[in-house]
């Protein structure tokens, strides 16, 4: 009797470490499961920051490319849009703007003023015919940068003000707010700055009117 108790004993052992074997190394975790690496995962599925994942939305990521819908922000797959996490505007869908970590809608500044003006000019040089103004959107460090805007509404009255973000980092690199007192007065107006403390590479240009984005483009800094 104490054999088959004991014969018994030993199957259910083995039984056990078969078990464990499988489980610890051959099974293979679901989208969501923890894994080393891709071998630990279900097919199709990578394994992204221990997290086996699709790449679907809502994913683990740690680059974008790790996502299929190529959005990656805070270590999750988005689908960039509207209301999606974001960090800078690379991170939404062509036409939106990153704000408040959240994708938005591209705002309509024609209610305040009907064309805004990218330009470069020689620093320490005032506006002038000896100092002609050149519209772009690409500059080297040693440009001066003004921003002019054009068709001002008679009911556009306040402070305004802009910052260069870096759209890689979504870091400010530079911030005219309390450093400048610059106000719309109903009519057409425009300031500048110099470049000299950014780095080379692309920035957005947000320019804010009483605390609200209100337009918003690419910079290039050679």
């Amino acid at each position: 009797m104490k054999k088959v108790i004991w014969a018994i004993i030993i199957i259910l052992v083995i039984i056990a470490a078969g078990f464990s074997a499988w489980y610890f190394y051959f099974k293979k975790s679901p989208e969501g499961g923890a894994c080393i690496n891709n071998a630990k995962c279900e097919e199709n599925l990578k394994c992204i920051n221990k997290t086996c994942s699709s790449g679907k939305s809502g994913s683990s990521c740690a680059q974008k490319s790790d996502c299929a819908t190529n959005y990656c922000v805070n270590a999750k797959c988005t689908e960039g849009k509207i209301g999606n996490n974001c960090a800078i505007h690379k991170d939404c869908q062509n036409g939106l703007l990153c704000q408040k970590n959240s994708c938005i809608q591209k705002p309509d500044y024609s209610q305040y003023f009907e064309n805004v003006i990218i330009s470069k000019m020689k620093p320490g040089t005032p506006p002038g015919p000896d100092n002609p103004l050149t519209a772009t959107t690409t500059f080297a460090k040693t440009d001066g940068f003004e921003i002019d805007f054009k068709g001002v509404k008679s009911t556009t009255v306040g402070p305004y003000y802009f910052e260069f973000v870096n759209a890689t980092t979504g870091e400010t690199a530079i911030s005219t707010k309390n450093l400048m007192d610059t106000n719309f007065a109903g009519r057409d107006i425009g300031s500048g700055t110099d470049l000299a403390s950014l780095s080379s590479g692309e920035y957005d240009l947000n320019v804010y009117y009483q605390d609200k984005l209100v337009y918003s483009t690419s910079i290039i800094i050679k």
